[in-house]
């Protein structure tokens, strides 16, 4: 009579096998390693926390080779970080049909040393896209119940086929793991490969919450009882140039109500540099509407 929990273990044992094929070990901070997906042809995506460095970084492959790679890009907003290494030949990975119910069996699947790791968990929640606290676009939240080892982070989350349902990272919340969805690896990759970088829109205004008065919220028929008060502008940033001043309180941008700090950075994705967007402001005790050409956020250093 066959055991089913060796038959279990197998198949979990199979699946891992399976998924590592197309997971590396980045070679890119001290005391822990981290790991890698191939994402497609000699293209690497890792966790960006765990790459301390952008040079002399190496990869271990499924193989056990060693080759070196170059940092093409991060994204701290997502937690991604691209890598390109010439003469990789580990599979790519494969992407999941659908993502997975909650409570789906999951695994994380990272390289450590020599081999690949595992690590067994669910698939606790999926929701709509969201604002990360870093600054980044998640186009889903999903959690996932898992032990994650320093050394997995950047590695795969896959389903009980083994195929992909996201990138793990730890960082994203203080809470639980994250997965983050091929859409949105998809999307910072294309854009990292393209400029090197993830534009961020800018304004060039300080902001604080404020409540707005009772009266001229239902006088003037305000979508929310807060906004958000200027409190500093640069004359030479987009919101100066359109005319936006201190005091104005900010309740509408491009059609999106405004009522908290993140409110702003949702509108303001990469896809808005250079765009026009309407503003909509109280000011005076009257609402004002100015258009504004959205620039990107000045890099420092």
């Amino acid at each position: 009579m066959s055991n089913p929990l060796v038959s279990f273990s197998d198949q979990l044992a199979a699946t891992v096998a399976r998924a590592g094929q197309s997971v590396v070990a980045v070679h890119g901070r001290s005391r822990f390693d981290s790991s890698g997906l191939h994402w497609s042809p000699g293209i690497i995506v890792t966790a960006d926390h765990a790459l301390r460095r952008d040079e002399d970084i190496r990869i271990t492959a499924p193989d056990g080779s060693r080759l070196n790679a170059e940092l093409v890009g991060r994204d701290p907003g997502t937690d991604l970080a691209v890598l390109r290494a010439e003469g990789l030949t580990a599979s790519v990975a494969d992407e999941a049909g659908k993502t997975p119910a909650p409570g789906s069996v999951i695994l994380a699947v990272g390289r450590f040393k020599d081999s690949a790791s595992a690590a067994f968990g669910v698939l606790s929640s999926i929701s709509g896209p969201s604002q990360t606290w870093r600054g980044g676009r998640l186009d889903q939240v999903l959690r996932v119940d898992v032990a994650l080892h320093p050394a997995a982070s950047g590695g795969a989350i896959v389903d009980a086929e083994g195929e992909l349902v996201g990138i793990a990272t730890p960082v994203l919340s203080r809470v639980a793991v994250f997965a983050i969805p091929p859409a949105t690896v998809q999307r910072v990759v294309d854009t990292l490969l393209a400029h090197g970088r993830i534009p961020r829109g800018y304004l060039g205004v300080g902001l604080q919450p404020v409540a707005i008065p009772e009266h001229l919220k239902s006088t003037l028929k305000l979508p929310g009882a807060r906004g958000l008060i200027v409190i500093s502008v640069d004359p030479d940033a987009p919101a100066g140039q359109a005319g936006i001043t201190l005091g104005d309180v900010l309740i509408e941008l491009s059609g999106t109500t405004i009522q908290r700090p993140e409110d702003v950075q949702q509108v303001l994705d990469s896809g808005s540099v250079g765009k026009q967007v309407s503003a909509r402001l109280l000011r005076g005790g009257k609402l004002v509407d100015v258009e504004v050409t959205v620039g990107e956020r000045p890099r420092k250093g």
